[in-house]
């Protein structure tokens, strides 16, 4: 019998373009699925020109496949429902278009004996941001327990890596604490400061 171990919201809004949620935790046999929760468009001017608007949930594991410099090639489509042997995975929001979109991931510990939900032990923010501050996308990391310490300069290395091969933005990566919004709320990067900073109007 599966038991819930662990669950995760992921939130865009406004221009972020993906919001990624990695949990690391000690080896154990896993089911674990991500499902959109929220959609919302609005639209534009009439002749507004055409655009592609799209939103996807999936997950990324040890079995997802590579390609080049070792960036993970998921199946969209398909990859919202994983059952594998491991100690972390990753799930992923990626959405373009769309005024706000939402998901949620839920990982059960396959184990009958398991009978309790995971302590979060660490966990750290990051946004991906350009050269005007606009958050294009947001990683966050957790350690649950028996879980790897997280690496930091890892984290964000890996991270502005792969954002750098799905934009043709000049990016760059800050941690970020995320205390002082509401859960989701939409933010950008002060250059100056290189800390969050409400939206302009």
């Amino acid at each position: 019998m599966a038991h819930p171990f662990y669950s995760a919201w992921m939130v865009r809004k406004g221009s972020l373009g993906w919001a990624t949620h990695e949990a690391s935790f000690a080896h154990r046999s896993i089911l674990a699925h991500v499902q959109l929760s929220s959609y919302a468009l609005q639209d534009g001017e009439r002749f507004q020109s055409f655009r592609r608007q799209y939103a996807y949930a999936y997950i990324e594991t040890i079995n997802t496949p590579t390609g080049p410099y070792g960036i993970p090639l998921p199946n969209k489509d398909t990859d919202s429902f994983v059952w594998l042997d491991t100690d972390h995975l990753t799930f992923q929001l990626q959405a373009d278009g769309p005024q706000s979109v939402s998901a949620f991931g839920l990982i059960h510990d396959l184990d009958a004996r398991a009978a309790d939900r995971a302590t979060v032990l660490d966990s750290q923010d990051f946004a991906v941001y350009d050269e005007d501050g606009t958050v294009v996308g947001s990683h966050q990391s957790v350690r649950l327990d028996g879980g790897q310490q997280l690496d930091t300069d890892r984290i964000q290395e890996r991270v502005l890596e792969r954002a750098k091969t799905v934009t043709d933005r000049g990016v760059d990566i800050v941690p970020v604490d995320l205390s002082g919004f509401a859960s989701g709320a939409e933010y950008r990067i002060d250059p100056r400061t290189h800390r969050p900073a409400p939206p302009r109007e």
